[in-house]
């Protein structure tokens, strides 16, 4: 049976390539980079380089960027070090509804720990109101933190309007994306944003799972979650995953010269399966913004449930998704929805369509027939029930 991956979002397949580099770091290149021999240097040299490749992407310097495990760490590293760095007696911090959990969980945790806390709402695309956003802030706002591009509906903020509000509020204010979503896939300017602070991942564009890296600007204070042997600066100590960073330098070599011409290539590909899907199902909606990342696509149908639709094209061999994995084992799993206003009977029967550069036409045409003849046999289904 063909398999069809439209849950790209989630993870991507490693590349084949980022492989081959992986496997020759784990036998040849698998000294410490800490250590003062010759493996040792040689690690850090590749360690060094990655780094260098990030900054390039970034337009940074190398010394702002540090080696995570992913982007929850960074998330974490960001905020938290950031709040305990400050210590005042009176913090406030604002975020969006809309963030991955990595970034909600920590504000509500500082919020029980009597810090102020600021989340804002979104419109019906996914948009916060920058109105909203200038009158919260005041000179004891330590951090703003907002998601680049959203990871269930895609859509995209205006980081650069956001920026302005926040530098001219308060200049000494840390601004910080979550662009796990966007890096690698939607191009970005972090000084034109006015950005102190950016989380990345490897696992978003076919590099390996378990590694990512953070952007923090010179002379920003942040105080280190981890405590040891003092790598990265003092800022996250512990041996580097030298396997890890070198794959996913791998990824961004790959991707880095022809990320910005496969935007035209996803758009197609996205705007193919909305026209198909529409001529032959009804009642369903493409949430967010439609000028978002063409990466993913947010549908809902009425009168099913998006649970039992995953499973059905899971069984056809067709892998989509209900909503961001790392909230799928949380008790409020639709909140991205319910803060767009989607409610009811269509919020249920919602799923998320992500899509990448080995997804082909056909791929979109196969998974489009196997959706609508999927819907139709569950409306009839919860028809019939609804007769007994």
């Amino acid at each position: 049976m063909k398999e069809i991956y439209l849950d790209n979002a989630a993870t991507t397949k490693v590349d084949p390539r980022v492989v081959a580099k992986m496997v020759d770091a784990f036998t040849n290149n698998y000294g410490n980079p800490s250590s003062l021999h010759r493996l040792g240097i040689q690690a850090e040299l590749a360690v060094k380089e990655v780094r260098e490749s990030i900054a390039a992407t970034l337009n940074c310097e190398s010394q702002e960027i540090y080696f995570t495990s992913g982007g929850t760490e960074g998330n974490n590293m960001i905020i938290q070090g950031i709040v305990e760095n400050k210590q005042r007696k009176r913090m406030r911090i604002i975020t969006t509804g809309i963030e991955h959990p990595s970034v909600l969980d920590v504000f509500t945790f500082y919020e029980s720990h009597q810090v102020d806390v600021v989340v804002l709402g979104v419109d019906a695309q996914g948009h916060i109101d920058l109105d909203e956003l200038k009158a919260a802030m005041d000179a004891d706002t330590i951090l703003v933190s907002v998601m680049g591009v959203n990871n269930e509906l895609g859509t995209i903020q205006d980081l650069k309007a956001i920026g302005k509000i926040i530098k001219d509020a308060n200049p000494k204010c840390i601004f910080h994306t979550d662009y796990v979503q966007g890096y690698m896939k939607i191009p970005l300017d972090i000084g034109a944003c006015q950005l102190d602070a950016l989380t990345l991942c490897g696992h978003k564009f076919f590099g390996p799972k378990g590694v990512g890296a953070v952007y923090i600007k010179k002379g920003t204070a942040i105080k280190p979650l981890l405590r040891g042997g003092g790598q990265e600066k003092n800022m996250r100590s512990g041996t580097e995953n030298v396997p890890g960073i070198i794959g996913l330098g791998e990824a961004i070599a790959l991707r880095r010269n022809t990320y910005i011409d496969d935007i035209e290539v996803i758009m197609g590909l996205r705007d193919r399966f909305i026209n198909e899907l529409a001529s032959v199902v009804e009642d369903f909606k493409v949430n967010g913004d439609p000028n978002g990342s063409p990466y993913i696509l947010n549908l809902s149908f009425s009168r099913i449930r998006g649970e039992v639709l995953l499973h059905s094209l899971e069984y056809q061999g067709i892998y989509v998704s209900t909503g961001s994995a790392c909230s799928s084992h949380k008790k409020e799993k639709q909140y991205v929805l319910k803060a767009i206003g989607l409610l009811g009977d269509y919020k249920e029967g919602t799923i998320r369509i992500s899509f990448s550069k080995d997804v082909t036409p056909e791929d979109v045409d196969d998974a489009v027939v196997a959706i609508a003849n999927a819907v139709a046999s569950l409306r009839l289904l919860v028809k019939a029930r609804g007769r007994k």
